[in-house]
């Protein structure tokens, strides 16, 4: 009895002397981009210490196209600019709701022991959706249809971060490199005739299809708190 007396004790003065340590670590960060609005998002993100040097973060949040300067703005893109090599969304579509998500490993290898802090490298990976709603302007009056551009991205971000005055606050800027794909679902209306060879003209919507891949870019800056 005295033994596991002993044990008990000794095992909650380690557990007290472990929790003193761990309260002088940063174990989490919760923050939001503003800059991501010029790319159409609301990006909030989400990171956890792991290990000693490694952290992991999630970003979502949802996407709004026809806003910001971005590749999901196709006004920006359209009409007599003639900047597209594809057959893009039609330019009379409107904004609709998206999402993106994204997962990043981060490593702090010049950083105090476990404080998410100083200079840090992350491999990013992310899908990001744009939709539009197509509305049929003509006499035909169709309903509604939804055109989307969606994006895997796999990117290279290098940045620093800071926690001023050792507090709960904390500064993100970072900048990376790497490729996304695209892939556009536009619609169109067109005809066909009904039944074939009758003559009698019907409308409907026409769904056209492009893809490829893009160099992505990105700098910015987050704010956030954490502990």
């Amino acid at each position: 009895m005295k033994k596991l007396l002993g044990v008990i004790m000794l095992s909650a003065v380690s557990l007290s002397t472990y929790s003193q340590e761990e309260s002088g670590y940063r174990k989490f960060a919760v923050k939001f981009s503003p800059t991501q609005l010029a790319a159409g998002e609301f990006n909030f993100s989400y990171e956890q210490r792991l290990a000693r040097l490694v952290s992991m973060e999630l970003e979502l949040g949802p996407t709004i196209s026809q806003f910001g300067l971005n590749f999901g703005n196709q006004k920006l893109w359209q009409g007599d600019l003639g900047l597209w090599d594809f057959n893009a969304i039609d330019y009379d579509a409107a904004a609709a709701v998206g999402f993106h998500v994204s997962l990043a490993p981060r490593f702090y290898p010049a950083s105090d022991d476990s404080q998410m802090k100083g200079l840090y490298l992350s491999p990013v990976f992310k899908f990001r959706q744009y939709n539009y709603t197509n509305k049929d302007e003509s006499y035909y009056m169709l309903d509604n249809a939804r055109s989307s551009i969606n994006q895997f991205i796999f990117r290279f971000n290098m940045g620093l971060q800071f926690w001023p005055g050792d507090g709960n606050f904390c500064l993100d800027m970072y900048f990376g490199v790497g490729l996304g794909t695209f892939n556009i679902t536009g619609q169109s209306v067109g005809t066909y005739e009904n039944p074939p060879g009758s003559g009698n003209v019907s409308p409907r919507w026409e769904t056209y299809r492009d893809n490829g891949i893009r160099i992505n870019a990105i700098t910015g800056i987050k704010l956030g708190f954490g502990k």
